[in-house]
């Protein structure tokens, strides 16, 4: 009698449990991106005005055209040299910009006081009237 010779065939249940586990667990870790213009940010808006003194810091006031420190006009050089002669340096600074002005303008008012060490910095904005 001839002897029947079987087939091995591997069993493939436990091939396919591994491979599906893993795609549970790639999808449960995977971060999916949300839609960018979904998100929705409102910001706060001011509520109450209020005036702050500076007298021994300095107060900028900051448009698109002129700039202004402790109520005279200047030039960001003329701001450099009064910068420098702040004596205390932890003295708070506050910058008030106008709506329309562009960060590069502000950044360079940012650059000047840091190059000076003054970072106590208080940004101001405006107020919305109420026609």
């Amino acid at each position: 009698m001839a002897k029947r010779t079987r087939r091995i065939r591997p069993d493939m249940t436990p091939l396919i449990d591994c491979v599906f586990l893993l795609l549970v667990f790639f999808l449960v870790t995977s971060v999916f991106k949300q839609d960018e213009s979904v998100l929705k940010l409102i910001l706060p808006e001011t509520q109450t005005e209020t005036k702050r003194d500076t007298p021994e810091g300095l107060y900028i006031e900051l448009s698109e055209t002129e700039l202004a420190f402790n109520g005279q006009r200047g030039t960001p050089d003329e701001l450099r040299e009064k910068a420098a002669t702040v004596q205390n340096k932890k003295s708070p600074v506050a910058i008030k910009i106008d709506k329309g002005t562009t960060y590069e303008r502000i950044a360079v008012i940012l650059d000047i006081l840091q190059v000076q060490k003054l970072y106590n910095i208080q940004l101001i904005n405006e107020m919305e009237s109420a026609e």
